[in-house]
């Protein structure tokens, strides 16, 4: 038996059983002094964007709000993120009008499009909602029922972010069609939407102990698949518990609040390996796919201690390569600039040059993503993907129909590289 620490509540703040919560609160979750954030005009969207990360959507709305009240840079992204929030509140209707907004002022740009994509999923979700309710009244006790039920619960997880829906979705399908190989699926992602959604994993780990050669005698690979996930995600538990037990240790003194301190005056000589510690937990929680628990304690380091540079470039890096992986091109381009900016001679720049220019190209900024790509290939031909880069070049740099505008050029106008007629204006 193997025990999961809960450490997680559903909604992004910590429950932690007695024996953890001192150390924990004590510890990583303590308020940061310092906020070192890129507040734009005096609008705090990196703090709209951290409580909307934490799950604190009220709070997050109310920022966003105020960043979409006036004319500047984060106008359109804030109308965004307005939209996400309601949408992980189930107010669909909210969720659509702040998106419809993004769409009427960006209808040509990723952002719109990303727009027009979350308007689409909300239309779709709903849709399948009532189609597959209807498909499982009808057919009571049958096949086609049991389907019904395992795809709604995939439309609320999915397509909806109805986590709580889908559960009660997956439960009924067990209770309906007990000991069937589509109700061992459906407890398997009741574990999942507790482990990697909830990041409840006390809880994650009772559900996918359900699944057992008991109640499925036929599915003893599944099994023994829960076994090892559970057995991994404890021991990378135990690693956090370890870390954040030695940052609480090393701690001096109480935070005050309402007056700046160094990172010396906290830890002492110890800064370094504390600084060290938190992007360790980070680190950790990335592989559990936590990513706003990994924020948190990359952010938590920049806060503290931004003098240790080592561990602010890594953890700056870190932020950047998050929303990368999340595809959140805008914010990822936001975090590599950061990084760039502050740690010039870092070992990791080229890598983050490369994925300036990987995030513009998806953002279909291809002047932009043309220059990043060649700075990459002219500065560092020993690196890793000079050879990507330098592809790139000469792909952007062609011109097909000789009409003397490079394909990147073309590309950024919307016209073609095959018709020499149609070229940028």
């Amino acid at each position: 038996m193997f025990k999961i620490y809960n450490l997680w509540a559903v909604k992004g703040g910590p429950v932690m059983k007695p024996r953890f919560l001192a150390l924990l609160c004590a510890g990583l979750f303590v308020t940061a002094i310092v906020i070192v954030g890129c507040a734009t005009k005096g609008l705090n969207y990196e703090g709209g964007i951290r409580s909307f990360e934490a799950g604190n959507y009220e709070e997050a709305l109310k920022t966003f709000q105020e960043i979409a009240s006036t004319e500047n840079k984060y106008t359109n992204r804030a109308l965004f993120y307005m939209g996400e929030c309601y949408k992980y509140q189930f107010k669909w209707d909210e969720a659509m009008t702040n998106f419809k907004k993004v769409v009427t002022a960006e209808p040509t740009s990723y952002l719109g499009s990303e727009a027009r994509n979350r308007m689409a999923q909300i239309r779709e979700g709903r849709k399948d909602v009532q189609d597959l309710r209807i498909i499982h009244d009808n057919n009571p006790g049958t096949d086609m029922a049991s389907d019904a039920l395992l795809q709604l619960g995939s439309v609320y997880n999915n397509k909806l972010n109805d986590y709580g829906t889908a559960i009660k979705t997956y439960r009924q399908l067990i209770q309906e069609f007990p000991g069937s190989s589509r109700g061992a699926q459906a407890q398997i992602e009741i574990g999942y939407i507790y482990l990697y959604k909830l990041f409840d994993y006390d809880i994650a780990f009772k559900e996918f102990g359900k699944v057992n050669v008991d109640n499925y005698p036929e599915l003893k690979f599944r099994v023994s698949e829960i076994q090892d996930l559970r057995r991994n995600v404890n021991k990378t538990l135990e690693e956090i518990v370890s870390q954040i037990a030695f940052i609480k240790g090393a701690q001096k003194m109480k935070i005050p609040e309402g007056r700046k301190i160094t990172g010396y005056d906290i830890y002492g000589i110890k800064e370094d390996q504390v600084a060290q510690s938190f992007v360790a937990v980070a680190t950790k929680w990335r592989t559990l796919k936590n990513y706003p628990k990994a924020l948190e304690a990359y952010h938590m380091q920049l806060d503290r201690l931004p003098l240790l540079l080592s561990s602010s470039a890594e953890s700056r890096y870190g932020i950047a390569e998050i929303h990368l992986q999340r595809y959140e091109y805008m914010e990822a381009i936001d975090a590599f600039d950061e990084f760039i900016t502050r740690n010039p001679t870092y070992y990791r720049r080229p890598e983050a040059i490369y994925n300036m220019a990987i995030c513009y190209e998806a953002l279909r900024q291809y002047m932009k993503a043309y220059d990043y790509y060649k700075i990459y290939a002219d500065t560092y031909k020993e690196a890793e993907r000079f050879k990507a880069a330098e592809l790139k070049v000469r792909q952007y740099e062609f011109d097909e129909d000789q009409d003397g505008f490079p394909l990147y050029k073309e590309l950024s106008a919307g016209t073609s590289d095959t018709d020499p007629n149609a070229f940028p204006q």
